[in-house]
């Protein structure tokens, strides 16, 4: 049968190989993986005879236009794969930006598609926390799914799934990357997808890197800036491009890109999605909230889900999430180590005092106690303390907590009007710009990132005094 070599994957230091081939059968195509008792050469195009794991023999033809005409079924097999009904929540505002940007996930999916279908090497990344995991998490339920339904791909995708814990994608990630696909020779370049993180002018090296060696696709929702190289990028997509905001959060927009792959159940890992961001539209649910509760959980602490070390990928949190009594006892853990933390807490902030509102800051290393334990982390604690401290006070404040070489800050968004976080930790930044490596996110939840620890008490003072004077101007 006519076939054509779309992907090799070698093996450092042994002879053997996988060969990937686009089988034409009929109108469609069929992607294999297969060993080869013969040497054969990606992008070669002929006849192929196959045994049941084995290319047995290859007459190669140099025929371009046959060999282009069997790629044409490849593109075609991905459009319709690719879903053309768009996805709805039922909420107006929240499905009216979705039908703006819908186009641009759906060209990009096809992108994906075509992708998988040939072989090429995907790395997909995803910030750890529960925001970037369910969108994560919907995109590898989805393709389970589309694999399941669709036999033109009958083999498992090349992808390699990379939990991220920074917020800017650096060299050193691109290095990571470009190593992890150099043990393929494809025919077209491989895929870097990223989700919930790296819109930030940090993430140019890392992005100069890669853009003339991967195909991209970025997912994100964090305010767009300037000097951020990616934004012209064909396939950055961002609701803040589109008439939204951060609360149209990147782990919604996964399940949105999800859904132009196939049409699974994401209801609940956009409820986490919104659950974990802090969105306006987050509607919790139970069946969201324990979501939410797991995957925070998981991501924080890698060694709950599977006893690794390493890092988390969605296979083994779709492992957890189908043992129903292991994730009780993990929701059950959670919920009560984050309250004796929270306890601890609300005794030992310090507290600045400002117009018609407190900023508080707190030690979180103190808080925490025990070093080895991982769980919660310490940016989401501090969104989890900041609720706590309204709720005892009942006036919007602001949050400094700090651990390490980090300083996280969270507003109260009733203060969004009188202060500019972003600006105010701009200032600081520019200001301690020998101390401070970077500073940024939302407009209610941000983080400064310190070099060394050596001046982290002069610049949370300057953080301070900033947010004071844009309360009390």
């Amino acid at each position: 049968m006519k076939a054509f070599v779309s992907c090799i994957r070698r093996y450092v230091g042994a002879d053997d190989a996988d060969y990937f081939l686009v089988i034409q059968k009929g109108a469609r195509t069929e992607t294999r993986s297969l060993k080869s008792k013969i040497m054969i050469n990606v992008g070669e195009f002929g006849t192929a005879t196959m045994g049941k794991d084995a290319i047995e023999s290859f007459d190669a033809v140099q025929d371009e236009k046959e060999k282009g005409l069997l790629y044409k079924k490849v593109e075609e097999c991905a459009g319709r794969i690719v879903q053309k009904k768009v996805h709805r929540t039922g909420v107006e505002k929240l499905d009216a930006i979705t039908d703006r940007l819908w186009s641009h996930l759906s060209d990009a999916m096809l992108v994906f598609v075509r992708k998988v279908a040939v072989a090429a090497p995907i790395v997909i990344r995803f910030h750890n926390d529960i925001d970037g995991s369910s969108g994560a998490y919907a995109l590898y339920k989805s393709l389970v799914d589309a694999q399941k339904r669709n036999k033109e791909i009958d083999y498992e995708a090349n992808i390699v799934w990379r939990m991220h814990g920074s917020v800017s994608y650096s060299r050193e990630d691109a290095t990571a990357d470009i190593m992890a696909c150099n043990n393929y020779e494809c025919t077209e370049k491989p895929l870097l997808v990223i989700i919930d993180f790296g819109t930030a002018e940090e993430s140019n090296p890392g992005l100069e890197l890669v853009r003339e060696r991967f195909d991209i696709i970025w997912l994100d929702h964090h305010p767009v800036l300037e000097k951020f190289a990616g934004r012209g990028l064909a396939h950055y997509v961002n609701p803040w491009n589109f008439g939204g905001d951060s609360n149209y959060t990147a782990g919604f927009l996964a399940c949105v890109f999800a859904q132009t792959l196939s049409e699974i159940d994401t209801k609940n890992m956009e409820g986490a999605s919104f659950i974990g961001d802090y969105s306006e539209y987050a509607k919790p649910d139970q069946e969201s909230r324990r979501l939410a509760a797991l995957l925070d959980l998981l991501t924080s602490d890698t060694r709950m889900a599977s006893g690794s070390k390493g890092v988390l990928n969605p296979k083994e949190i779709d492992s957890v999430l189908n043992d129903k009594k292991r994730s009780e006892e993990l929701i059950a853990y959670a919920e009560n180590r984050v309250a004796e933390m929270l306890d601890i807490a609300v005794k030992s902030v310090k507290i600045y005092k400002a117009k018609e509102t407190n900023i508080y800051v707190a030690d979180f290393e103190s808080i925490r106690g025990n070093e080895d334990e991982r769980y919660p982390l310490p940016g989401r604690f501090a969104s989890r303390l900041l609720g706590r401290i309204e709720e005892l006070n009942r006036v919007p404040c602001i949050l400094l907590l700090h651990f390490g070489h980090f300083v996280s800050l969270r507003m109260s968004k009733k203060l969004n009007e009188r202060v500019n976080l972003l600006q105010a930790l701009e200032d600081v930044r520019k200001d301690y710009s020998q101390y401070v490596d970077s500073a940024g996110g939302h407009s209610n939840a941000a983080s400064i990132k310190l070099k060394t620890d050596e001046m982290k008490k002069e610049v949370i003072k300057s953080a301070v005094d900033r947010l004071k004077d844009a309360l009390e101007a």
